[in-house]
C-alpha cells in the first residue's frame, strides 16, 4: 500500500476515507483489491471516490474490465492527493511531537550506498518509529525531480540544478573520472578519447557528461551503451575500452582499473531535493539534520571525504514566488 495512504488510514479518521481511497485505488488499479487492502466494503470505497469526483467535477478513474485506470484529469488530481497526504502527515507529526511513519527517499545507487545506507541504523536508533523506504533511480535528475514533484517521495537526492519550483540544498560534489584499464596506454587529451572505445553508462548522468565533452571537443561515438555501471567497469577492466563515471560510482575502485581526470575537469553537485512544503516536513528536517549534516557526512565518508567537496553548512535554495 502507498505509505501515505496507510498512514492516513491508521492515524487520520476525519480525512482518511477520500484520500486513502484515491491513493490506494490508483496504486493497485482495482476497486475490489483496494477495498480488501483497506478492510472496508467495496461499496464504501466506491462511494468515497464518487464523492471526490463529484466535488471536483472530473472523472478520476476509468472503470472497466481492465480495472481502474487514472484519466488525464485523475493523474493531475493524484499529484495533489499525494501532497495532501504528506501535508496531513506533517500536521499530525508537528502536533504530536513524536516522529513516526514512513519516510520515502529517492536517489541513485551510488549516493544511497555512500551517504544513506551507512546512516540508516543510527537514524533508526534515534527514531525507532520511523521506517525509511528507499527508491533507487535509474537517473539522478529527471526521475528524482518527477518523484518529488508528484508527491511520491518526501525527498530526493540528485544532481543539481533541479527545476526552479523545488527546494534544493547542496550536499556534496564529486568529480567525473575517466576510467581505463590499469595496463592500457594513458589518455590525456580529447583526441585520445576519440581514438579509444567509449563505453557509456546511461545511469550516471550520461547526457550531462556528453554535453560537457561537446563544449570542448567532438564527442566520441559510444561503442557500447549500458545501464549497469558494474558491467561497464568489468568491460573496462577486461580491456574493452574506457568509461566516464563519477567518483562515488567507482569507489571502491576495482582491481585492474585506474582513474584520471577528464582533459577539462567535470564535477557534479548532489543535493537534497524536496518541495517547499516538504522542506518543513518533520521527517525531512530530522533526516537532513542527522544524516546529511556536513560534519556527519565527513565522518561517515572517511578518507573519501577529502576527494569530495562538502559545504561547511547546509544552505537551501527556496523558490521565489
Amino acid at each position: 500500500m502507498d505509505p501515505s495512504a496507510l498512514w492516513l488510514n491508521e492515524h487520520s479518521p476525519l480525512l482518511r476515507t477520500p484520500l486513502t481511497a484515491l491513493l490506494v485505488v490508483a496504486e493497485v488499479g482495482s476497486f475490489s483489491d483496494a477495498a480488501e487492502r483497506l478492510g472496508m466494503a467495496q461499496s464504501t470505497l466506491s462511494y468515497a471516490v464518487r464523492q471526490a469526483e463529484e466535488a471536483l467535477g472530473v472523472v478520476i478513474f476509468e472503470r472497466g474490465r481492465h480495472g481502474a485506470r487514472l484519466t488525464p484529469a485523475g493523474q493531475a488530481v493524484m499529484v495533489q492527493a499525494r501532497h495532501a497526504a504528506l501535508a496531513v502527515q506533517a500536521m499530525h507529526l508537528s502536533a504530536n511531537g513524536q516522529l513516526s511513519g514512513t519516510l520515502r527517499i529517492a536517489s541513485c545507487r551510488s549516493v544511497l550506498r555512500h551517504l544513506i545506507t551507512p546512516a540508516l541504523q543510527p537514524f533508526s536508533a534515534r527514531y525507532p518509529q520511523v521506517n525509511v523506504e528507499l527508491t533507487d533511480t535509474r537517473g539522478e535528475h529527471d526521475e528524482v525531480a518527477h518523484l518529488v514533484s508528484s508527491g511520491q517521495v518526501h525527498l530526493g537526492l540528485g544532481r543539481l540544478p533541479m527545476p526552479a519550483s523545488l527546494v534544493t540544498t547542496p550536499v556534496l560534489g564529486d568529480e567525473y573520472l575517466l576510467v581505463s584499464a590499469a595496463n592500457s596506454a594513458p589518455m590525456r587529451t580529447w583526441d585520445d578519447l576519440q581514438a579509444a572505445r567509449f563505453i557509456v553508462c546511461e545511469e550516471d548522468c550520461a547526457p550531462h557528461v556528453a554535453a560537457h565533452i561537446a563544449r570542448h571537443a567532438t564527442a566520441p561515438v559510444p561503442a557500447v551503451r549500458l545501464h549497469d555501471a558494474n558491467v561497464a567497469l568489468g568491460m573496462v577492466a577486461a580491456g574493452q575500452g574506457y568509461t566516464i563515471l563519477s567518483r562515488l560510482v567507482v569507489t571502491p575502485l576495482l582491481r585492474g582499473l585506474r582513474t584520471t581526470p577528464l582533459p577539462v575537469p567535470l564535477w557534479r553537485t548532489t543535493g537534497l531535493v524536496t518541495t517547499p512544503a516538504g522542506a518543513q516536513h518533520p521527517l525531512v528536517t530530522a533526516f537532513q539534520d542527522q544524516v546529511l549534516h556536513p560534519e556527519g557526512l565527513r565522518t561517515r565518508l572517511g578518507p573519501l571525504a577529502r576527494l569530495l567537496t562538502i559545504p561547511e553548512r547546509l544552505t537551501a535554495r527556496v523558490p521565489v514566488p
